[in-house]
């Protein structure tokens, strides 16, 4: 996007400079008729010393001008930046008009990935009404969960504890059914059975095969995420809230705050005209700041 160069700026400062212009004008003019109504002896010389009074008016003056430029440099770049957000917006909610509410990375291809490692992706889909994006959180927070659910379940695997490890068995064999991980929730769901009926030589016995599928989830998982590219995968809708983010940052003049999100959502090449003009507001940005 070209933006033409903001006139404001332009216009105060020339409002400024004839002032400053105007009151020197009146300065000028006094200094001059007092020169004059002393040389003719109507005003007494000692008249002339006011004069001096002048000089540290004019200095003040001159301070005062440089000021009011420097602020109104910055209420340029202020109105420059809003009125970029404005063009900038509207062309992009043109363009996002037909997002449908999906993922940016086609995560439906990435799960034959789970598949294959014998994640029963589909049937998790169908329980959550297809909702890509739930099965996804559903993944993370799994991810974030795992290495301390296995170290409580360690933990409560003790004579005195039992029950609640039965308790921490049942809510793993409920996250890894939700995410359609078979063969842990049949070894959850075996763990938590016994741990209620007191027995705990066969749990200890049979920990290393739950940890073993614990982990081996967790691997598996850990790579999905990594083929989507982000830690946090990101739907377009999204995407259009953290753009408008960023177009509230810039109303606001937060440049940094609206810089870092717009590099952010660069990083989706959703489309290639999207993409150049994200592009060109962080340059427009640049080239204003810089001025």
């Amino acid at each position: 996007m070209e933006y033409n160069y903001n006139r404001i700026l332009d216009e105060i400062r020339q409002l400024i400079n004839k002032s400053v212009l105007i009151w020197l004008g009146f300065m000028a003019g006094m200094s001059l008729l007092i020169s004059i109504l002393c040389a003719v002896d109507i005003l007494p010389t000692q008249a002339l010393w006011t004069l001096l009074g002048m000089l540290p008016s004019a200095l003040v003056l001159m301070l005062v001008v440089a000021y009011y430029h420097k602020k109104a440099a910055t209420f340029a770049k202020k109105q420059q930046i809003a009125m970029m957000a404005f063009h900038a917006k509207k062309a992009l909610d043109s363009l996002q008009q037909d997002f449908p509410d999906t993922f940016l990375s086609d995560c439906q291809i990435r799960m034959r990935y789970l598949a294959k490692n014998g994640i029963d992706v589909d049937n998790a889909l169908k329980r959550l009404g297809g909702s890509v994006d739930t099965y996804n959180q559903l993944v993370l927070s799994f991810l974030g969960e795992s290495d301390e659910l296995e170290d409580a379940l360690y933990d409560l695997m003790q004579p005195e504890t039992l029950f609640q490890y039965g308790s921490k068995a049942h809510t793993l064999r409920v996250k890894a059914n939700e995410l359609g991980i078979s063969n842990l929730t049949d070894t959850a769901f075996f763990h938590e059975i016994e741990a209620y009926a007191g027995s705990l030589d066969i749990v200890r016995s049979n920990w290393e095969k739950l940890s073993f599928e614990l982990d081996e989830a967790y691997g598996i998982f850990f790579e999905y995420i990594n083929s989507l590219g982000l830690d946090k995968p990101m739907t377009f809708k999204h995407w259009g809230e953290r753009l408008q983010e960023a177009f509230n940052a810039l109303e606001t003049y937060d440049t940094i705050k609206a810089k870092k999100i717009l590099s952010e959502l660069i990083k989706y090449q959703i489309d290639a005209d999207i993409t150049k003009t994200l592009q060109g507001i962080i340059t427009n940005i640049d080239e204003i700041m810089a001025n």
